[in-house]
């Protein structure tokens, strides 16, 4: 076992963020064998929602959930857009406001998704490599938010609309 600066010994076996003795205000992830991925700042102890809320959203080295948070933004983005469509503040010449309405409920659901996908994935690897939390948010925000166009097409279709 190692010891920080005030001799306390370090526990390296169990996953988590660790600090870096050697790079003070920095952390890594530890993956109970090796390091994984770059180190970051220590987060603000006196921010207003605490360390360990920031280091859990934190996707780590886990790729999936990299990928999870990305796509929440691209999930509020999708659906903001087909909101803003279905409105019809947004007219393309030569296509028909219907059509246009249809395809963005698509894209917005078919981001939601992916976006379901890869946090489905980031939590079966969450265990190793860390990001359970913005995994999380990410299985959340894609279902609710791409429930909505997906259910909203079920219903043109049933109405006859499609």
């Amino acid at each position: 076992m190692s010891r920080d600066d005030e001799g306390l010994e370090l526990d390296r076996s169990a996953a988590g963020w660790q600090p870096l003795l050697e790079r003070p205000g920095y952390e890594q992830w530890w993956d109970g064998a090796a390091w994984q991925g770059r180190p970051h700042r220590e987060p603000d102890p006196f921010s207003a929602f605490g360390p360990e809320l920031a280091r859990s959203l934190r996707p780590g080295p886990n790729r999936a959930a990299a990928l999870a948070r990305a796509g929440t933004g691209f999930t509020l983005l999708g659906f903001v857009l087909q909101t803003v469509v279905a409105t019809g503040a947004v007219s393309i010449p030569g296509i028909d406001p219907i059509a246009l309405t249809l395809g963005s409920l698509a894209l917005a659901a078919v981001i939601a998704a992916l976006t379901a996908l890869a946090a489905v994935l980031a939590l079966r690897a969450a265990p190793r490599l860390g990001g359970r939390a913005i995994a999380t948010l990410a299985l959340g925000v894609s279902i609710v938010l791409g429930l909505a166009p997906v259910l909203l097409l079920v219903a043109i279709g049933l109405a006859g609309g499609l």
